[in-house]
């Protein structure tokens, strides 16, 4: 109080004090510290039945991070939104649920806070509106909510999808490249939005999507995958112990994937305000290394913040219980997921959906086929040795326009097909960004499907 006495009084001489500067200077510092906040971006950048889990994903971290303080107002959230109203959502219309639970009392349906609060639904949830979110670009996004970030603020993205090498997936066969992507947050880091980002990631392929990322960005970021590995799948009809029942109903899809399940059950545990994000990725790798290699991406230093900074507190479900390692022995790869999903459904159907479930699933193993020898009709036309270079670090230019050849000549990506964006990466690589050539070997052996 003697010292607050002290350096308070306007003192009558023109010049500033010792005293005054330094009761400036805090508080100006405490002025910044009030006005920094917490923004966030939840995407669900698939549609279908099959892809429940990336719905249920994207519900629960809405749900953790409003449990844990940060305001609704700050939060955008990206997702088609069919999922919960699909027909063969019967066991639990309406709802959403990212784990199993044996009884009804012991359930955590995550539908329910955040289906009042989806910005982009349907159709406007694409590859243009994500990065006018990111940017701030309201007027791209027709009007639509965008972020309001500041250098004073922390920004957390997390997206759940399908992704290629270089690409992660939208609903109906969108993609975004990583030219986009990254042009994206260039675009935050220029236009000072964010004072640390931290930016998770669950799709197959999703370290491709980072390669380029430079170092003193101020981004810190996660990968499912690398860039040359798939994600995996969890909870999903079929596997022992009924993982995809809640309440004694079969979901009959999976409920959630392996990485960001590990994620998201382990901050309903944990109090994120005493762990820090590396420790948090520690645990994540461990738990899923069976399966993918999470890997982290930029400036690691930001590891070393509280979780807390970016995702709300922690321990919003007192009695939750983090996955244990048992979760991966029936994790599901994520291309897979549509077929399993199919053959249950066919398997358990009444005799009077038995004809049109078996044909929904002759029908997903026939696209299969067709695609994996579209891609090695590719790659032999183009004389791809085995071992190929799938790294986007190289022969930039020739990436994007020789994937977007594909869409035009083959028709758009599924999030089966994905896994084959890898040929189109590697005969950039090969022929040292020979785009015409790649392009050519495209649309000749398209013209022939």
């Amino acid at each position: 109080l003697q010292f607050l006495y002290l350096i308070a009084p306007c003192p009558r001489r023109p010049h500033l004090t010792p005293a005054m500067f330094a009761r400036a200077a805090v508080l100006t510092l405490c002025a910044s510290l009030a006005a920094a906040d917490t923004f966030a971006v939840l995407v669900c950048g698939s549609n279908g039945f099959d892809n429940y889990r990336h719905h249920a994903d994207i519900a629960h971290a809405y749900q953790i991070l409003t449990r844990g303080g940060v305001k609704a107002e700050n939060i955008i959230t990206m997702m088609y939104d069919d999922v919960p109203y699909d027909v063969l959502n019967l066991a639990h219309y309406g709802k959403l649920y990212n784990k199993p639970a044996g009884i009804m009392e012991e359930a955590n349906e995550v539908y329910a806070s955040v289906k009042d609060h989806i910005d982009y639904k349907g159709d406007d949830v694409t590859p243009g509106n994500f990065a006018a979110v990111l940017t701030g670009d309201e007027a791209a996004a027709g009007g639509k909510k965008v972020l309001k970030s500041t250098a004073g603020d922390d920004v957390f993205v997390y997206f759940a999808d399908h992704g290629g090498v270089g690409l992660i997936g939208f609903p109906k066969g969108q993609t975004m490249a990583e030219e986009s992507f990254s042009g994206a947050l260039n675009a935050m880091y220029e236009k000072k939005m964010y004072r640390q980002l931290v930016f998770y990631t669950e799709a197959c392929h999703s370290g491709s999507m980072w390669e380029n990322l430079p170092k003193d960005r101020n981004i810190y970021a996660l990968s499912a995958a690398s860039a040359t590995e798939e994600s995996f799948a969890v909870y999903c009809p079929g596997s022992p112990g009924k993982r995809s029942y809640v309440d004694g109903k079969d979901v009959g899809s999976c409920l959630g994937d392996i990485f960001s399940i590990h994620w998201l059950e382990g901050a309903e545990k944990m109090d994120l305000s005493a762990e820090t994000l590396q420790a948090q990725f520690g645990k994540i790798a461990k738990q899923t290394a069976s399966h993918s290699t999470v890997q982290q991406w930029g400036d690691l230093s930001i590891g070393g913040d509280m979780a807390g900074e970016f995702e709300g507190t922690g321990k919003t479900a007192a009695t939750a219980a983090a996955a244990d390692a048992s979760v991966a022995d029936d994790a599901v790869n994520s291309r897979d997921v549509p077929l399993v999903v199919k053959y249950h459904m066919y398997l358990n159907s009444p005799p009077a959906q038995r004809s049109e479930r078996a044909a929904a699933f002759i029908a997903e193993v026939k696209h299969r086929e067709a695609t994996d020898a579209t891609f090695a009709a590719l790659a032999e036309k183009l004389a791809l040795p085995v071992e190929r270079d799938i790294s986007t670090k190289r022969y930039a230019r020739c990436h994007t326009p020789a994937q977007q050849a594909v869409v035009q000549h083959c028709g758009p990506y599924s999030d089966y097909s994905l896994r084959h964006a890898k040929v189109v990466t590697a005969a950039c690589n090969h022929w040292q960004g020979d785009l015409a050539k790649v392009t050519a070997a495209v649309k000749s052996v398209c013209a022939g499907m």
